[in-house]
């Protein structure tokens, strides 16, 4: 039996070797801990501005970024594309009226016109229209038994300067033209040395037909101040046009037009033409012009009024 010195001892000396042992495994612990982290600084540090190469050339990773409707992230949004533009904000009305004036100025009024081909006449009646479409004005011609037309509608578009015209023919059919001046309008001394008269040619080609097989082309040729033409193109497919009609149109009763701009009182509140009939507001006379026109006054004559005494000033 083993005596009790040797046995404290061998007690002592397991506990030594335990304690020993436990430190060393904490040792390597915090040492393989420090070992990692040192590892980790260096693959980052190894990798530190590849970022943007690596992202990049994983594009054969499906990738989708949120969208939020509504919000400044909206990649729909169109705000950058044409229909979008500045040229889509609608004009200042008094720019589309002044584009229409030089033709107006003649042009308003009763019309007899003689269908050449068909040696027929038919009743032409220009006036202006400024409550259909208040952005964009019109001079409407109404032919009721037109041959080619029972109504054409004529604006001006200043955005493109171009003038649009919407023409609906006896079969209640709607095209669509547009065009330019091939002959400027311009004044030259008529019979009458106080009167001057207005030419020009406005040409007007379809743009829209559902059946391209015929297109049609309008030209307005003011010969006259009581004299235009109506010459009548007509094209098959894209091909080029050819003439097929001329409406020969003739100032219907006594001359009264004038190519000048100055008309004295006569001069109509709303299109500044010659005025051949009055209207009334507040116990004063003002001229207008067409039937249009009388309409256009009583809509606001407030403020036909006030722009037209604006402008009268600023001639001034």
């Amino acid at each position: 039996m083993m005596n009790r010195p040797i046995a404290w001892s061998l007690l002592l000396g397991v506990a030594v070797l335990f304690s020993g042992c436990s430190g060393a495994s904490d040792d390597a612990a915090k040492s393989s801990t420090k070992k990692s982290k040192a590892k980790s600084k260096a693959v980052a540090k190894k990798t530190e501005g590849k970022d943007d190469v690596d992202s990049s050339s994983k594009s054969d990773e499906p990738y989708l970024a949120p969208v939020t409707l509504g919000s400044s992230n909206d990649t729909t949004s169109n705000s950058g594309s044409t229909g979008g533009g500045a040229n889509d904000a609608p004009p200042k009305r008094d720019d589309v009226v002044a584009g229409l004036q030089p033709i107006q100025k003649v042009l308003v009024g009763g019309w007899m016109g003689l269908v050449q081909k068909k040696a027929t006449q038919e009743q032409h009646r220009w006036l202006w229209d400024f409550k259909s479409d208040k952005t964009f004005p019109a001079l409407v011609l109404k032919a009721p038994e037109g041959n080619y037309f029972v109504e054409m509608r004529l604006t001006f578009d200043p955005r493109k300067d171009k003038y649009v015209m919407t023409v609906v023919d006896k079969d209640s059919k709607s095209r669509q033209f547009e065009g330019q001046f091939v002959e400027q309008p311009h004044d030259v001394p008529s019979d009458d040395p106080k009167i001057l008269d207005r030419k020009y040619k406005l040409e007007l080609v379809e743009t829209e037909n559902d059946n391209q097989r015929e297109r049609f082309r309008f030209t307005i040729n003011q010969q006259e101040n009581n004299r235009y033409l109506v010459e009548v193109g007509r094209a098959r497919g894209m091909g080029m046009f050819q003439a097929i009609d001329v409406i020969a149109s003739q100032r219907e009763g006594t001359s009264f037009a004038r190519a000048d701009s100055d008309y004295g009182e006569k001069t109509c509140v709303i299109s500044e033409g010659l005025g051949t009939s009055t209207v009334s507001y507040e116990g004063k006379t003002y001229w207008v012009c067409c039937s249009g026109c009388k309409a256009a006054f009583e809509d606001d004559p407030k403020g036909w009024i006030a722009k037209f005494e604006a402008k009268k000033k600023a001639k001034k």
